[in-house]
């Protein structure tokens, strides 16, 4: 059977070698089980706040409508010239971005303010902290009669007493409603709006307000947000987030209102400007006209000249084709005249130009088309911002740059048709030259009706451009279209409960378990015998639980305390460590002082006694001696005096009173050079006695990890039993065990785990020598063990707190 068992002893630990070996799911439970109260009760603290925070959280709604922002067709029931409607109407593709940016401007917003009258509003206060939006029927209202500052607003709180009468303080003065009063300078009365009963409301108590519009339009541009629908339409999607589900309703159907009558109020203001120029042009062509009729009437009566036909066909078909086609240039040029005039006119800077009139110049259209898209574009961003901001200013400078570019264009253009009409002017001469025979005043009268005939098409043209240009605006649409009305959410989309509760169960078991992770991060101690596995290949030789008294030998005849029994279990697994040895040296060492290296000693030795074997332990820790005095024995002649020869074995050895078996040699008095004694050749006669007179030598050492006495004493033992102690020992230190024990640098070594708390009930077993395994709540109530709490009040809850904190 002991050698089945050590076998799979062996082959256990070489299972370790492959790596590390983890907590089983029950060591992992009862490891982590005693951090369970406070888990249960961050989670259900996160539980309460998150409560709070949904029941004191004001409620917010969602409401969408959509609009079309469609291209302006070319208009105007009677208008087929694209040009003319793009450069007088302004008709041109709609920048979704701009449009957007209006949208959301504070003048479009304060204009919703006004219309919908939210400068006033009423609150109805709540039992505890929420104050409620009463609208759109609010019970009464603020009505303003005189401002002292009409940048700041009022706010009122109003206790309502009755259908007619309020306080403005729970003990104040009573008002009637509609009474006149005088707050603050401020001339003010609170009327009624409508029916007052107060069993709507949760209390009696309001807060009226007077806001000023763009501080309104300010909080409501908070919770707007336009945004394209999507990449392939010209559709904007408009939303609103507020606590008042049909205020947002109201709000965006009002928005979209007031952008349809923007978009009409520009159109109109364009075709009354074009209007206006026609109507001044007209009146200037009709006083020319007139004076030409008047001067080629007196002509023809003067010179008598009715009738010239009397020219050769051929030159006067020449001289007509060319006076045609001179017609032709001399109304551009008027138009061209015109246009100069009007774009160099001081007084009409800041104005749209009107139009090219018929003009086909590419590069002057293209300037004319710039100059009043620019000019719309500023005063769209002059409703959102001041004249001095430095985007107005860089587009005044661009407007500079075009209209000087524009005007030196209408001048070369100009220009040109004086070259052309030179030229028409030169082929007409020659062809008069031929007609040399034609009456003088048959000629002046051609040149008079010329004249005549250019002022009437100029004039017949500018009063059809004021008809297309009145009908377009008889006919004038905005260019959006609503798609969807503003619907609300039914149901709040903030404060989302399942999202709230979820974050808050998640935050309070993230908080413990962090701290727990921090703490087990932080914590460089050994804690249970799973620490030491993943540290080092050395077996396991078993685990001594805590000891509750203060005696340091708890082995005795016939004890049956939980600590008794595991020593018991420690040397039964020992048998397989020193095997068939017939007188066993066993040294005891550890990493440093306190490690209960000489409470092992003592108790090991006494627990072999008791099987009749004759056991000696011999206090190797010279520096520090504990073994004689943890057992109350008279301190005498020890190891040091034997070997500076000053005593004889038979003067070392001290019998243990009560425990049959047990001996101690005493180290003696501290020497000046300890480790330099223990090398001394006297040494070896005295272990050799030793061995001759004990069956079992037990060596308590000095802790290896500190001094070199245990690695000068190991050539005499047969195993090393290494002490490590539960919240004590350094988990770095076990890097020790394994350096010596895969170097073989002290004889056999086996770890026994020290001071071992039990966590909940629960001991980690005592090694794979046969041990128990789990203990879920043994020791005094399992009927096995006495109880070790021998002094009253140790089994309070004030010494479990204690062993609580100390674990």
């Amino acid at each position: 059977m002991g050698d089945n068992f050590n076998e799979s002893l062996w082959g256990m630990e070489s299972a370790k070698k492959d790596g590390i070996q983890a907590l089983s799911p029950k060591e992992f439970v009862f490891r982590y089980l005693k951090y369970l109260p406070w888990v249960l009760v961050c989670v259900a603290i996160a539980g309460a706040v998150a409560y709070f925070k949904i029941r004191y959280s004001v409620p917010l709604y969602h409401v969408q409508a959509s609009m079309l922002i469609q291209e302006d067709e070319y208009s105007g029931a009677s208008s087929k010239d694209p040009k003319f409607q793009e450069l007088v109407l302004g008709q041109e593709p709609s920048n979704l971005g701009n449009e957007i940016q209006i949208l959301k401007s504070s003048p479009v917003i304060d204009r919703v303010v006004r219309a919908l009258h939210l400068e006033t509003g009423c609150y109805n206060m709540g039992t505890i902290i929420k104050s409620r939006l009463i609208y759109p029927d609010a019970p009464f209202k603020i009505e303003i009669q005189h401002l002292a500052d009409s940048n700041t607003g009022i706010s009122l709180f109003v206790n309502v007493l009755n259908e007619q009468q309020f306080t403005l303080a729970k003990d104040g003065p009573k008002y009637f409603f509609g009474q006149p009063l005088e707050i603050g300078g401020n001339r003010i009365s609170i009327v009624r709006t409508g029916d007052l009963n107060l069993r709507q409301y949760s209390t009696p108590q309001f807060r009226v307000t007077w806001t000023p519009s763009r501080q309104v339009a300010g909080g409501l541009m908070g919770g707007l947000q336009i945004a394209l629908l999507n990449d392939g339409t010209t559709i904007l999607s408009l939303t609103f987030t507020g606590d008042n589900p049909r205020l947002g309703v109201d709000v965006l159907n009002c928005l979209m209102r007031v952008y349809d009558s923007l978009k009409i109020e520009d159109k109109n203001r364009i075709s009354t400007n074009t209007l206006q120029f026609i109507d001044a042009q007209l009146g200037s062509l009709q006083t020319q006209l007139s004076g030409v009729e008047g001067k080629s009437k007196g002509f023809m009566v003067e010179n008598n000249a009715y009738d010239v036909t009397g020219q050769t066909s051929v030159y006067m078909n020449n001289i007509q084709e060319l006076s045609k086609r001179e017609a032709e240039q001399q109304v551009k040029l008027a138009v061209l005249d015109m246009l100069i005039g009007y774009v160099a006119d001081p007084k009409n800077e800041g104005k749209l130009v009107p139009t090219s009139l018929g003009v086909e110049e590419p590069a002057l259209l293209q300037f004319v088309t710039q100059y009043n898209q620019l000019e719309l574009s500023k005063e769209a961003n002059l409703r959102t911002t001041k004249p001095d901001n430095q985007i107005i200013k860089d587009m005044n400078t661009a407007l500079a740059k075009i209209h000087s570019d524009m005007l030196q264009a209408l001048r070369n253009v100009r220009q040109s048709y004086v070259i052309a009409i030179n030229s028409l002017q030169k082929q007409q001469g020659a062809n008069q030259a031929q007609l040399k025979g034609v009456p003088g005043k048959s000629m002046e009268l051609l040149n008079i009706q010329r004249q005549q005939k250019i002022l009437e098409d100029l004039y017949s043209f500018l009063l059809m451009k004021k008809l297309e240009t009145s009908i377009s605006s008889a006919a004038t649409v905005s260019n959006s279209k609503v798609v969807e009305p503003a619907a609300a959410s039914y149901d709040p989309i903030s404060p989302n409960k399942k999202s709230i509760y979820t974050l808050y169960l998640i935050i309070g078991l993230l908080i413990p378990v962090g701290i727990i992770a921090l703490l087990e991060l932080l914590r460089d101690k050994v804690s249970d015998r799973n620490d030491i596995e993943k540290r080092t290949k050395a077996p396991i030789l078993g685990e001594i639980g805590h000891s509750e008294g203060d005696r340091t030998l708890v082995v005795a005849q016939n004890s049956r305390r939980f600590v008794a029994e595991q020593f018991r279990i420690v040397r039964s697994n020992l048998q397989y460590i020193i095997g068939k040895k017939e007188r066993p040296v066993i040294m005891v060492t550890s990493s440093f002082s306190g490690e209960g290296k000489s409470f092992i000693s003592t108790n090991i030795g006494a627990v072999i006694a008791l099987t009749g074997r004759k056991t000696v332990i011999m206090e190797y820790d010279i520096r520090k001696p504990k073994i004689v005095a943890g057992l109350d024995l008279k301190r005498k002649m020890g190891i040091t005096n034997y070997i500076i020869g000053k005593a004889n074995f038979e003067d070392l050895v001290l019998p243990v009173q009560g425990t049959e078996n047990l001996y101690v040699i005493p180290c003696g008095p501290i020497p000046p050079n300890p480790a330099e004694l223990l090398l001394d050749p006297r040494l070896d006669e005295l272990m050799a006695e030793v061995r001759s007179h004990f069956e079992v030598v037990i060596m308590d050492t000095a802790p290896v990890g500190l001094v070199s006495d245990a690695n000068n004493l190991a050539k005499y033992a047969d195993c090393t039993l290494y002490i490590v102690r539960q919240h004590h020992t350094f988990r770095n230190q076990i890097q020790l065990i394994e350096e010596l024990y895969s170097g073989k640098k002290l004889p056999n070594i086996s770890i026994i785990l020290n001071d071992v708390k039990p966590e909940n009930g629960y001991y980690s077993g005592y090694g794979y020598y046969g041990g128990y395994g789990y203990y879920g709540g043994y020791r005094s109530k399992s009927g096995y063990f006495e109880d070790e709490r021998t002094g009253k009040g140790k089994g309070s809850i004030f010494a479990r707190i204690k062993r609580l904190w100390q674990t």
